[in-house]
């Protein structure tokens, strides 16, 4: 296996050569199928019955869209390993009210159920998306759809990330990270357009080798030396045999029955949401650890004693069933809806088992407002926790607010293994979120200012004992983005945002001050046949900040009082190509390496990446 990433590489080179080739020497084949002929929606397009979006074919920050830091809904911290642990750089609110896991740091290599692709095909569709880097980062991801029937379609998406070790070298090839994950998915509707069925598979097997990160036997020593010219003098602070593996098996199905075209709905989901989290360590560092936590040791003699391994397995089940009546036609959409949660928490030590269940009512209305559309939607479980959201669009213009009281997570009330234990009587959280942003378009420009506004009261974090503690008072968060993009003719492209934020109060979070995310290319060839050339870079500085690190005893990040990270400058070189259905990229990372800087952490302690070359395609298959 070690060498299969590297053997598939080079039979997708030969694959794709065969394929520009075979371009070449017939320009007078037509096509009938093509990305046009391909449609996928997700959950919420499927409930509203409105949009759906073909396969993205465009080289616009290609070599940046199979990173995971870089999501739609913001940008990612990890631990400086491809596919390792990961937390949003921004304070996020929880997705909704209701009992949750908490355990979060690998949701963001996976798609959520709402984010699951649902295909219609008029032919067969299959893509294979392929990257491999140095000190083996790589990742594969191949997708198969199909319409077995003119209106029953079936699609199969499968990922493998791998990446190697950057500190605890001992052997020529030592992994940090190895993924697995899949997922299929199929949806129906009748000749009417009045029944329409939808659902989903999911399985997830990540393994993590944990390290810790540097162990600074010489502090004075560790600052003259390069983080990546000697990777091999740092310690890690873990064993090399200490791991996290996560399993994940998740069930979904939903159906809609309109007893007319428009009018009155009926509507059915049901989610399965399993989830094992199990770490391991062999030989324990009372240090990293604590060593007023360590307990259940073993005497080997009368003088001496031996740490047993450390051992932790929590596994949390969710079985959800909705039922919705709505109202649905060309202007407006309102729906009700009433759900039962029932959830099952267990830790294998003293066989400590939690269950509860939790009903929930709620509705949401979409529909036109004036010139522009809103969106309000509220949810209780109770008169104590709620969420209540509005969102109004006009324009370019989106003005959100958002409105909650939520439980905390399991993970936050209660922890049980041979050295972190606690049990928690927190109180609720509450919160306030304001978001206005506005798209402003200036023939081939757009400026795009952002602002929100967060206000927890009572907000839960983890401190740097690994315990989680509750704030007595609230926490502000003010964050200001503003976003550029345009061109000069139709050569040179350009990217840019810039974010501040402030926060006052309580800390629950811990935030770079500034940070800088950028993108610039020049295209040096487009033409009618479909070859196209993009040469350019990305940019990313943060400003000094006490970033929070990672627990990987309990899968959280916490608050640090005594460390930070440095600022850095990142800048990466690409080549982007394209040829017919096929893209290519080559990239260097960290292109500028030891210039002004000896290296540089994504977390305390932790060393980011160094320099490394990668390549990677995306290749489309329509027929």
């Amino acid at each position: 296996m070690k060498t299969s990433f590297k053997y598939s590489f080079w039979v997708l080179l030969v694959l794709v050569g065969i394929q520009g080739q075979a371009q070449i020497l017939d320009d007078s084949t037509k096509e009938i199928y093509s990305s046009r002929t391909v449609k996928y929606r997700l959950e919420n397009q499927l409930v509203t019955n409105y949009g759906a979006q073909s396969p993205d074919t465009s080289l616009r920050n290609f070599s940046e869209k199979g990173d995971f830091l870089y999501q739609s809904d913001g940008w990612y911290q990890n631990l400086g390993v491809f596919g390792t642990a990961a937390r949003s750089l921004y304070y996020q609110l929880p997705a909704a009210i209701g009992l949750r896991n908490g355990q979060i740091s690998f949701d963001y290599i996976v798609p959520s159920k709402e984010q699951i692709k649902y295909y219609n095909t008029l032919s067969p569709h299959s893509d294979i998306q392929y990257f491999q880097g140095a000190r083996q980062r790589a990742m594969l991801k191949a997708t198969f759809s199909q319409n077995i029937l003119p209106r029953l379609n079936i699609t199969g998406h499968y990922q493998r990330l791998t990446a190697l070790r950057t500190i605890n070298i001992t052997q020529s090839e030592e992994r940090q990270s190895d993924h697995h994950s899949a997922y299929v998915s199929s949806n129906f509707s009748d000749s009417l357009g009045r029944y329409l069925a939808w659902g989903h598979y999911q399985h997830l097997n990540h393994l993590e080798y944990e390290t810790g990160g540097i162990l600074f036997t010489n502090q004075s020593k560790s600052q003259e030396d390069s983080l990546f010219e000697n990777p091999e003098i740092f310690k890690a602070q873990l064993n090399q045999n200490a791991r996290n593996r996560e399993l994940r098996n998740n069930w979904y199905f939903s159906q809609i029955w309109k007893p007319s075209q428009t009018g009155i709905y009926l509507r059915t989901s049901h989610y399965r949401f399993r989830q094992t989290n199990r770490y391991t360590d062999p030989s324990p560092n009372l240090a990293f650890y604590g060593n007023d936590n360590l307990y259940f040791q073993k005497e080997i003699t009368t003088d001496n004693q031996s740490i047993d391994t450390l051992f932790s397995e929590r596994i949390f089940r969710l079985w959800e069933n909705t039922g919705f009546i709505g109202y649905q036609d060309s202007s407006i959409d309102v729906s009700f809806y009433l759900r039962h949660r029932d959830i099952r928490y267990s830790n294998n030590l003293f066989s400590y088992f939690t269950h509860r269940q939790e009903w929930v009512y709620g509705g949401q209305f979409s529909g036109h407002l004036g010139p522009g559309k809103v969106w309000v939607k509220g949810e209780w479980i109770g008169p104590t926790e709620y969420d209540l959201q509005s969102e109004w669009n006009w324009a370019g213009f989106q003005a959100a607010a958002r409105w909650m009281s939520f439980k905390p997570s399991v993970v936050q009330q209660e922890f049980v293994s041979k050295n972190l234990l606690y049990l928690n009587d927190f109180s609720n959280s509450k919160a306030l979120h304001l978001h206005v942003s506005q798209n402003i378009k200036l023939g081939k420009w757009a400026l795009i200012p952002e602002f929100d506004h967060q206000s927890v009261l009572q907000g839960i974090a983890f401190g740097s004992n690994y315990d989680p503690f509750q704030t007595t008072g609230n926490s502000t968060m003010q964050r200001f983005k503003i976003r550029v993009r345009g061109q000069f003719g139709n050569v040179f492209f350009t990217e840019n945002q810039l974010v501040r934020v402030f926060q006052t109060g309580a800390r629950i979070s811990q935030m770079p001050t500034y940070a800088f995310h950028s993108a610039q290319w020049v295209e040096l060839l487009r033409n009618k046949k479909g070859y196209r050339i993009q040469l350019g870079f990305n940019l990313d500085w943060r400003a000094d900040w006490p970033s929070e690190s990672y627990s990987p005893l309990n899968g959280q990040w916490y608050l640090t009082t005594n460390q930070s990270v440095a600022p850095y400058t990142l800048v990466d070189v690409f080549a982007h190509f394209q040829m017919s259905k096929t893209r290519i990229y080559g990239k260097v990372h960290n292109t500028l390496q030891g210039l002004g800087s000896k290296g540089y952490f994504a977390a305390p302690n932790y060393q980011a990446q160094r320099r490394l070359f990668e390549i990677g395609l995306i290749w489309y298959f329509f027929d």
